[in-house]
């Protein structure tokens, strides 16, 4: 397999127009991992726009702003369109956490029952001391009782799961250590709320970090105060518990998007009003390009260019890349 990847590697590299080689080609020999992968899937994204018939720059700046760049512009005809690529989850679902962390989560998992709601936390940074109960406690038990259960469910139909968090959110603080707490509708069919998480260090979700991947993106995007370009996000999830036909479609379209992608769930969550399309790649990380799939989901207020027409179906990466298949 490696022979074939290989070469697949290099013949894109390539490619590449030559401004960009000296960048891309520093990331890609990087000992950091995080760093290589952003750079592969830059590598995969640009082949996959290619052969769709595109013509692309990579990084130009935008007329008007003061030196920003976007990924990739990509030409097909008469249409003309932005591409930002991102990763997302990446370490997620390992361990990661200490014993203080572990000591806190366990302390809130036995202090809160009978939870009308889900509760999903997400840490970020090392917690140095062990913290007290009350402490944990309090911030989440206030929240249960500000926001009834149909509140939740209201705010998540109506604004989506990024958006519903700023209301249904708090987060507890100390030094560097975070530990943000945010109210979902009961995934249990009996309507009992749990505790999940926290993020980084569980079997949990995909949907949540994915949904904070793309709204950076968006917000981005936003704060360029440009008007009708077509945009689009390039989001490789390599979250290992990422379930394909469930968080991606939550993370775009809402809580209230259904199992299979369709034009009842074309609807996309307000956050992401601006972004045309989200071309989502599932655990595109090397060696698993055969196995990942690759599928766009289309804004219905937005226009999307012909040439990606082809790619609202899902495919098999390595199809959609060109990967010589093994012998």
């Amino acid at each position: 397999m490696a022979i074939p990847i290989r070469d697949w590697m290099e013949h894109s590299f390539r490619a590449l127009p030559a401004n960009a080689m000296p960048r891309i080609r520093q990331r890609l020999q990087s000992p950091k991992f995080a760093e290589f992968l952003s750079a592969y899937f830059e590598l995969q994204v640009f082949t996959l726009l290619r052969r769709v018939g595109c013509s692309i720059e990579i990084e130009p700046p935008f007329p008007g702003t003061q030196g920003a760049t976007v990924d990739f512009l990509a030409r097909h005809q008469e249409d003309a369109f932005y591409v930002e690529a991102t990763v997302s989850g990446l370490g997620q679902g390992v361990l990661s956490s200490n014993a203080n962390e572990e000591d806190a989560v366990q302390k809130i998992r036995a202090g809160l029952t009978d939870l009308h709601s889900d509760l999903w936390l997400q840490a970020e940074g090392d917690l140095r001391r062990t913290l007290g109960k009350r402490r944990l406690l309090l911030p989440f038990q206030n929240l249960l009782k500000t926001h009834t259960p149909d509140d939740v469910r209201v705010l998540h139909s109506r604004l989506g799961t990024y958006e519903a968090g700023f209301h249904l959110s708090v987060t507890i603080q100390e030094g560097a250590w975070e530990l943000t707490g945010r109210l979902d509708p009961p995934r249990a069919s009996n309507g009992q709320g749990q505790v999940w998480g926290p993020v980084r260090s569980g079997a949990v979700s995909a949907e949540a970090p994915l949904a904070l991947a793309l709204a950076k993106k968006a917000e981005d995007w936003r704060r360029m105060n440009l008007k009708d370009e077509c945009f689009l996000i390039a989001v490789n999830v390599c979250n290992p518990d990422f379930g394909w036909n469930l968080d991606e479609l939550r993370a775009i379209h809402g809580s209230d998007a259904p199992q299979r992608p369709g034009p009842a769930s074309r609807r996309f969550s307000p956050y992401l009003s601006r972004v045309a399309g989200v071309l989502v790649f599932g655990n595109a990380t090397l060696g698993m390009e055969r196995k990942a799939r690759v599928r766009l989901h289309a804004n219905p207020h937005r226009h999307i260019p012909e040439c990606l027409q082809p790619l609202l179906q899902e495919q098999i990466l390595g199809d959609a890349l060109g990967l010589v298949p093994d012998a």
